[in-house]
């Protein structure tokens, strides 16, 4: 007795779907949430996250549908080799870093939890010059940090060293 196709199909990639297009629901939720306020501007405060939601809808919805309705067993197969020889390491520390940022950001500022943040993501990743890393993270931490919060007046958590300018 033969199984369908379907039935043999790893149930992962249909988990790994279903938990994407959970997360733009989420999204789009939390969207729909920030108070539009009054203003003279086409966009509001909704606009981006709006856009990253839907954006993250359509496309789980699309890897939802290919996930259900099977893969062929090359792909499969290939995907298992791959899944078998990846190293699982760097992405443990790129998660742990991304947690970590996201616990630091508002007390330690912006500029100061990105620039470290370079520095380290660049070792993880296999850089061993780290004083090239960390200038090279801290200045495009000041250029976003001065764009965002001086130009446009988006402000960002300042953080422990605040800038004179």
């Amino acid at each position: 007795m033969s199984t369908p196709q379907a039935i043999q199909q790893p149930w992962g990639p249909r988990v790994a779907a279903l938990l994407f297009l959970a997360a733009g629901v989420v999204v789009l939720g939390w969207a729909f949430a920030i108070p539009e306020r009054a203003t003279d501007q086409d966009v509001g405060p909704r606009a981006f996250p709006l856009l990253v939601g839907m954006g993250l809808c359509v496309s789980a919805t699309f890897s939802t549908v290919q996930a259900f309705r099977g893969a062929d067993r090359e792909q499969t197969e290939q995907a298992r080799e791959e899944a078998r020889l990846t190293d699982w390491g760097p992405v443990a520390a790129l998660l742990g870093l991304l947690v970590g940022y996201l616990f630091a950001l508002t007390p330690c500022g912006y500029w100061q939890s990105t620039a470290v943040l370079f520095t380290l993501v660049a070792r993880v990743l296999g850089s061993r010059k780290p004083l090239r890393d960390a200038a090279v993270g801290l200045v495009l931490a000041l250029a976003v940090y001065i764009l965002f919060d001086r130009l446009l007046g988006i402000h960002l958590p300042p953080g422990i060293i605040r800038l004179a300018f």
